[in-house]
């Protein structure tokens, strides 16, 4: 992982503590659609529909995207950094950390694996 995606996972971390409450409502409303199977990560630090999804589940996701988003942007914009750069970095994080047993996540290939018992989940190649 070189230098800046450190730093950038760093600040990423730092927000959701600086949120205080909304990150953490934001993290419960996230692993709660993940518990569901039918939502999982995604390695550009976005949630996404595993298969197919109802419209209260798609809305649900949505939302929390939209607020990973702003979330995004302010860091981004604190930082000197894109957006992309930040969810990207945020997505190693949540790799590592919030996908649990049986839950789904999605690598940059766009396959969508499930994470067996308690072996780590593969990290994207831009975490290093």
């Amino acid at each position: 992982m070189n230098r800046r995606m450190k730093w950038m996972i760093a600040a990423a971390l730092g927000l959701a503590v600086a949120a205080g409450g909304t990150a953490y409502a934001m993290q419960d409303a996230a692993a709660q659609l993940r518990a569901t199977g039918q939502v999982g990560e995604q390695a550009d630090g976005y949630l996404g529909i595993v298969g197919g999804g109802s419209g209260v589940l798609r809305s649900q996701m949505e939302a929390i995207n939209i607020q990973r988003r702003a979330a995004y942007t302010q860091l981004a914009a604190q930082r000197n950094a894109t957006i992309e750069e930040v969810a990207a970095a945020t997505a190693c994080q949540l790799f590592a950390t919030r996908v649990g047993p049986g839950q789904y996540y999605r690598l940059p290939d766009g396959v969508w694996r499930r994470r067996n018992g308690n072996e780590p989940v593969p990290r994207p190649s831009h975490c290093g």
